[in-house]
């Protein structure tokens, strides 16, 4: 394991010790990452946290000194450093920041007057950054509040390299409205959900879906689970799930139909321009790997390149006739 990984583990380790900036924009779900579900996991059992090492992951981790270089050169008279963690706990639960960066000015550079908080949006979300406007990201927006919120500072810089030939850099006051608003959400989930061990229901995210499947990555296939006829908080859900489903099914069945339409309208060409939209509808070639030839003709290969992963799936319901 690299330096870099070792002191990213030794970071995730605190960090689940309290409430920091991508965990509020996760309790108020305006993260794309996380859900409060995942949240209470990472909190109340670490060990069955999973940690996505990816190349994002780390072109961001690797790249946040760049960045800081960077605004320093935006920015003459001021200089970064790299401070410890801030954890506090006078809002009655335990609030942090594991703040990319200090900023200070040059004559005094151990005295800090603003966050820096360093991203990368090369591919997805460059377009969230919009410095005429002075605007970042929600979830970003809501880690940054949290920040200046914890450090007490008053101003916060979004740096972000976007892949152009300068930094996006969006400078962010503190809102105290806001900032109140976080903490009180903060202190209800660490109270209600964290210190009482009650999971908060999911709300259909991705992250929520990777969260029951950590906590219940083992199965019980005999006897079912049978639920209670007076169970109507179970009904209810069901009742829903029934409902929005064929919805959604009738929706899809909709959309299909309305892309065959246009499919026929484009004829051979590959490409349409209407109403403001561009549409293709190209040949696409795809080399498959004819598995089940090669396992009746080469067992031995196609045993030796498997590899095995298990996940829950979550059927459709069936209704009982018998």
């Amino acid at each position: 394991m690299s330096t870099l990984s070792v002191a990213h583990a030794e970071f995730l380790d605190q960090r689940r010790r309290y409430i920091g900036g991508t965990d509020i924009a996760a309790i108020t779900g305006v993260s794309s990452w996380a859900s409060p579900l995942s949240v209470y996991l990472d909190k109340t059992e670490p060990e069955r946290h999973e940690d996505k090492d990816s190349l994002p992951m780390r072109r961001g981790l690797a790249l946040e000194r760049f960045i800081a270089d960077e605004f320093e050169r935006a920015k003459p008279g001021l200089v970064c450093y790299h401070p410890s963690p801030i954890v506090r706990t006078d809002w009655g639960f335990p609030a942090g920041a594991s703040i990319d960066r200090m900023v200070a000015r040059v004559e005094h550079p151990r005295t800090p007057i603003a966050v820096l908080e360093t991203k990368t949006a090369f591919r997805f979300g460059w377009r969230d950054w919009d410095e005429d406007d002075a605007d970042l990201p929600d979830a970003y927006y809501v880690q940054c509040q949290w920040y200046l919120a914890v450090s007490g500072l008053p101003v916060v810089y979004g740096a972000a390299d976007v892949g152009d030939d300068k930094l996006r850099i969006i400078p962010l006051e503190a809102d105290e409205r806001v900032q109140k608003r976080l903490i009180a959400a903060g202190r209800e989930f660490w109270q209600t959900y964290v210190e009482r061990g009650v999971a908060p229901e999911p709300i259909g995210t991705d992250a929520d879906s990777d969260a029951l499947r950590r906590m219940w990555p083992d199965t019980i296939p005999d006897p079912p689970l049978v639920f209670d006829e007076a169970n109507l908080t179970a009904a209810g859900i069901l009742k829903t799930y029934l409902t929005e489903k064929a919805a959604a099914d009738a929706h899809a069945k909709k959309a299909e139909e309305a892309k065959q339409r246009l499919c026929q309208l484009m004829g051979e060409h590959e490409t349409a321009l209407l109403a403001g939209y561009r549409l293709g509808w190209k040949s696409v070639t795809q080399n498959r790997l004819d598995s089940k030839r090669l396992k009746a003709e080469k067992p031995e290969i196609a045993a030796e390149y498997t590899t095995e992963s298990t996940s829950r799936r979550f059927a459709p319901p069936k209704e009982i006739t018998e």
